[in-house]
């Protein structure tokens, strides 16, 4: 319901009787869905004739789509911006990332095609979107989890081991690139603020009977693999700290 507060204050046209407005508005929309929904599934032609429209399916992706993998699927909607080079801390981030990975001749220059909206496996939109009208408040981004590994000391003094992790921060784009002739994709996020952050590791939650907190946004900037992007969250303001929601079920798909 969150996600939808921006688009439902467009949808009162009367302010004397706004909720029957409302109701009236929402009523006729989704209504108007269902019959266009229907008649595309079941009476296609007479739909086409009637209309004059092609045919319309909910696969269809807009042109620019890059698809990642079928399993899971993974695609990065339409791009705002033809392939640039990375300069600055964006390339420097990215060449770190790449180095990690075990690329042996990272290119000097890199080359990538933005994208601001990344449609994951569970139907969830994870980037950059129009949210409202509204002059100060044109772009909503998203909040995403990010599964991720950091080295723990283990007991009695046997080393370190690496133990799975939740990360969480903004996307601000996602880049593909290509690397020894090699399709690459990567999100660049603003990790949160958090007191469980280390040197090294950022973005990092805190924990309070089982569920995770943070302090604010704008912590390290960062890039990491788009597969490891598992959920879109929101955030409930519980004494001063961002208390993590999140749901196996969808969350927003708009």
């Amino acid at each position: 319901m969150e996600l939808l507060i921006g688009t439902l204050t467009l949808l009162i046209q009367s302010r004397r009787v706004p909720y029957a407005a409302l109701t009236t508005a929402v009523s006729a929309k989704y209504s108007e869905k269902l019959v266009t929904s229907i008649a595309e599934a079941h009476v296609s032609d007479a739909w086409v004739e009637a209309t004059g429209k092609p045919r319309r399916h909910d696969n269809q992706d807009p042109f620019g789509t890059f698809s990642m993998t079928k399993e899971p699927n993974l695609n990065l909607l339409s791009p705002r911006q033809a392939a640039a080079a990375l300069i600055g801390q964006e390339l420097v981030r990215m060449k770190a990332v790449l180095g990690l990975e075990g690329d042996a001749e990272v290119p000097p220059r890199i080359f990538d095609k933005k994208y601001f909206r990344l449609r994951m496996e569970n139907g969830q939109l994870a980037g950059t979107v129009s949210s409202s009208e509204e002059a100060a408040d044109r772009r909503r981004d998203y909040l995403v989890r990010i599964s991720s590994h950091m080295l723990q000391t283990t007991g009695l003094g046997r080393g370190q081991e690496r133990a799975p992790v939740n990360v969480y921060g903004i996307v601000k784009h996602y880049a593909v690139i290509i690397v020894s002739g090699v399709l690459k994709t990567f999100a660049y996020i603003e990790c949160v603020r958090s007191t469980a952050d280390l040197p090294g590791a950022y973005g990092l939650p805190e924990k309070r009977r089982d569920t995770e907190f943070f302090s604010s946004l704008g912590g390290t900037m960062r890039c990491v693999d788009v597969g490891s992007i598992d959920a879109v969250v929101g955030t409930l303001f519980v004494r001063e700290r961002h208390a993590v929601l999140y749901t196996r079920e969808l969350f927003s798909s708009e």
